[in-house]
């Protein structure tokens, strides 16, 4: 019997919406505070585009992952049996990938935040592509304007480069007086 596309991907979007809540839960205080998003690639994404402009948006989330309100990207994810030939890469004509971006910085544009495209295929590590040179870290691959790096090496980065300032806003406590 044949693998089911769709529970694949969403078991990478769990698993990395897992991966994403841990790596950072010291720093947003909540266990979950990364999920997938019920809407993922149905709602907003490729023709229904449009419905940007003829929804209430305030309370959308765009990507495959919600993801806290002050994180700096948005997240989507793709997870396929095999990726491209070497000779695609090297000519920088890979239709599939094209796609993907795209659609990874459509959702960036909706949500006001940076493009995050995490690729997974079978037996390989995940590949996180971004629009913008990681300093420190080592390029695993470039293609057409993004930089392509491993997911663990993108996560060892401080907390602020994936959070302003490092750290997520507190909560004012119930015990503090606020003066009029």
């Amino acid at each position: 019997m044949g693998v089911n596309g769709k529970q694949k991907g969403n078991g990478q979007e769990r698993k990395l919406a897992n991966l994403f809540s841990k790596r950072f839960e010291h720093v947003t205080g909540i266990p979950q505070s990364f999920r997938r998003n019920p809407d993922s690639g149905s709602f907003w994404g490729a023709s229904n585009q449009k419905r940007t402009k003829t929804h209430d948006v305030a309370h959308a989330h765009f990507g495959d992952i919600i993801c806290p309100d002050d994180f700096k990207f948005s997240i989507e994810s793709k997870f396929y049996k095999s990726g491209p030939s070497f000779a695609s890469i090297v000519k920088g004509k890979i239709t599939q990938w094209d796609e993907w971006m795209e659609q990874a910085k459509q959702d960036a544009v909706n949500s006001k935040k940076a493009a995050l495209l995490i690729i997974k295929y079978n037996g390989v590590d995940e590949l996180a592509f971004v629009e913008h040179k990681m300093l420190g870290l080592e390029i695993v691959v470039m293609y057409k304007e993004m930089y392509g790096y491993r997911l663990t090496d993108l996560l060892s980065l401080s907390d602020d480069s994936f959070f302003p300032h490092g750290v997520a806003p507190t909560l004012q406590s119930n015990s503090e007086t606020i003066s009029s």
